[in-house]
């Protein structure tokens, strides 16, 4: 399965150029967690409306899509690998949970995510 970073979540959302690709992604699945949930609801409530936000994200917990709830092992994990890989705690929750969840991959458009222990894919 694929972790899907927050920013493929937003931008499936809103008109910009990547869209169409996000949007694709959305509907093949893959896994994101409650934080990209929250982060994603930030940006389209940003770029749209408050209204509109709450409904895209609502229409996620209806989508193919895992989600997974943040626990303490996953944060404690995030807490060591933020240190070993130069990566924020957002970032490193995103990644750990990929990890423990044995994602094959990580799609993003963020470059932060290159060169670590799980390939970054873009869409």
């Amino acid at each position: 399965m694929k972790f899907l970073d927050s920013n493929i979540l937003a931008y499936a959302f809103y008109e910009n150029p990547f869209t169409e690709r996000c949007q694709k992604i959305l509907e093949q699945g893959g896994m994101v967690n409650t934080l990209n949930i929250v982060e994603a609801l930030y940006v389209l409530e940003d770029q749209t409306t408050r209204e509109v936000a709450q409904q895209c994200m609502k229409g996620l917990f209806r989508s193919n899509l895992t989600i997974i709830d943040l626990d303490v092992n996953i944060v404690f994990g995030a807490i060591k690998n933020m240190h070993r890989h130069a990566l924020n705690i957002f970032d490193s929750i995103h990644y750990t949970c990929a990890l423990i969840n044995d994602c094959e991959s990580f799609v993003s458009f963020d470059h932060d995510f290159d060169g670590l222990d799980l390939k970054r894919e873009e869409p």
